[in-house]
Parts: structure tokens; sequence; C-alpha cells
């Protein structure tokens, strides 16, 4: 297998000749490369969308206990989205973390120290570590619920997680009468369209009813309060549907300068969450298992989507998809999920 920094990538992103359905043209220029509109154009569709999400959020202001319901990590990206959201929007939001016991210690303070000078509401949650470890493990060995369009974005490790939480975040929205779920996912995370949904939940949870008895089989019997809603959550709360946005989609706005802004609120970038990371001890393992499987970093689409539109210096990009975590260090994080070399 070539090492990561073997492989050829677009002359002007970073995506590799492993991702999956790429091609290049004869200049070395890959197909999202040939696709993308100009600086105009791209401005031009973040104005748009920007709009139709502030229209949603005028319409929304003042409906619920909370105007918004806040999936908060305490990484970088959902600082600066609960900031953007309380600062520039002035909503009431309620931060709301789940604590999957890999957060780095630095992150846990983070949340404290953010939160309580946004002046907002603030929520940890914390679901079993054994249901959570069990998840992780039967995430990676058998590849869990994940989909082939989530292979393409995310770890299977990152995507049990990520499911689990948005389910969380939906319940909360229903249980405080809050008309809007914010994520804090950058371009390449989520499809652009992602920037404003609005969810049914009645046919959310009809889609998923089949899928009911994979998620028990995966995760154990206590899975379903975890990944679904209660049909009887959904009628008392006398509504159906909650808009998910993630204003950072509609922004142009780089890592550097993410940062630089959140330290104005005492955020502190951890040192022990890798380079993919500002708030999980468990990433760099996912990244490991990913690039072992799937032969690309699990981070690539992501990262070729910010270097693609001039929000990362390509150099940075490559070195946060060329540097692939070792398991011999990553051997603390496998003995807490339960996990043998050979089970990967």
């Amino acid at each position: 297998m070539k090492k990561a920094s073997e492989l050829q990538r677009c002359i002007r992103c970073t995506i590799p000749e492993t991702f999956p359905n790429i091609s290049f043209n004869e200049k070395g220029l890959c197909e999202y490369c040939q696709e993308t509109p100009d600086s105009k154009d791209l401005e031009s569709e973040r104005n748009q969308l920007q709009a139709l999400m502030e229209a949603e959020i005028e319409k929304s202001r003042g409906k619920g206990e909370y105007d918004c319901i806040v999936a908060y990590s305490g990484g970088k990206d959902s600082t600066y989205t609960l900031m953007h959201l309380t600062k520039h929007y002035n909503l009431n939001c309620l931060a709301v973390t789940i604590d999957n016991d890999f957060m780095s210690s630095q992150a846990v303070k983070n949340c404290y120290i953010v939160t309580e000078a946004l002046g907002v509401d603030f929520l940890m949650f914390k679901p079993a570590p054994s249901f959570m470890m069990n998840m992780y493990k039967t995430s990676i060995t058998t590849g869990g619920v994940q989909n082939q369009a989530a292979i393409k974005r995310v770890s299977s490790v990152c995507n049990s997680c990520i499911n689990l939480i948005n389910n969380y975040m939906i319940k909360l929205a229903l249980l405080h009468e809050a008309p809007i779920v914010a994520g804090g996912y950058i371009g390449g995370q989520v499809p652009k369209n992602a920037s404003m949904l609005n969810m049914n939940l009645i046919q959310r949870e009809q889609l998923k009813k089949p899928l009911l008895e994979k998620y028990n089989s995966l995760f154990g019997q206590g899975s379903s309060k975890f990944f679904f809603i209660k049909d009887s959550l959904i009628s008392n709360a006398n509504r159906n549907s909650v808009t998910i946005i993630n204003p950072m989609l509609t922004l142009s706005i780089g890592e550097e300068d993410i940062i630089t802004a959140i330290k104005d609120l005492g955020w502190i970038k951890p040192q022990d969450t890798g380079r993919n990371s500002s708030n999980c001890l468990l990433n760099d393992l996912g990244v490991a298992i990913h690039y072992k499987k799937h032969k690309f970093h699990a981070y690539e689409f992501e990262v070729a989507e910010q270097v693609r539109y001039g929000l990362m210096d390509r150099e940075l990009g490559l070195k946060k998809v060329t540097e692939i975590p070792d398991f011999s260090e990553l051997t603390d994080q496998m003995d807490k999920v339960g996990l043998a070399l050979s089970e990967i």
C-alpha cells in the first residue's frame, strides 16, 4: 500500500488518486476542481445560502424556549458557530455537548469557558461509556451503519458518533420547543445544501424504521434511544419538523481566522487531539483505520474543498492528509475501546 505522501494528487487541491471514482484531466486537475465556479460565483452562492438561512432564522426567532439548539463539541468550528449565532444574530441558544468519553480535557474546559463568555445556557450529556465503547468497536469491525456516500467524508467511528449527536439535538429541540438545530460543519464535511434543511420528523422516522433491527443488532437493544425518536415525542411536541442549519457553509473563513476570533472568548487549542481535530482523542484512531481500509484519509474531501476555495494553504492541507497516525501511537485508545489490531 502506498504511503499517503506518495499518492498522485490534484495539482490544485489535495484530492488523491485513491478517492472513490475520482478522475483527473491531462493537466492533473481533479473533476471537482474542474467544476468549481469562479470566486464571484462562489460568493454569489454563499450569499444566496445565507439569505435563505437568515430568512428562516427570523421566521423562527422567539418561537420556543430557545431559538436554537447548538451541537457544541468544544472544537474550533462549533465554537465559532455558537459565537456567530449568539453575537451576529443575537439568538437565544442552548449549547449542548455530548461527552463521548474521549474529549480532551482542554476541550471540556473550552466548553465551559466559551459558554460562560457568551452568556449562553449549556448542557453536557454523557452517554454510558460501555455503550459508547461497544458502538465504536462495532463500527470499526463491521463498518457500522456507514453508507458509501459517508465513506467519502468521515470515518466509521465518527459516523456513528455524529448520528447519535444529531439525533439527540433533535430530541432536545422538541423538548425545548426550539425550531432550529445548528451544527458547526464546514465545507466538505457535508453537502452545500446542508446550510439549511427543513426536516420532516415523521417522514424521517418512517424511513429509519427498517433500520431499527440493524442498529439493535449492532449496538444493542438500548440503541434506539440514541438513534431514533419516538412518535409520542413528536406528537407531544405538537410539531413534526425541525430546521437544521450549518452557518459555516455560508461564510468564507479559514482555520487560522476562526482560531484567532475564538481566542478572544478564552478558547485554547488542545495539544493532544491530533492534526485534524480540536476536541476528540479518538479522532486519530478513526483516521488510521479509515486509511487502512479505504486507502485515503478520512478528511480528504474536507481539506481538498478548503484548499480549492482558498480557505486553506495547500501545503498545510497536504500535511493534514498525508500524516497518517501510526497504530503504535494509538494503543491507549484501542485498549479503551477494547480493540485489537488484528480486528481492524
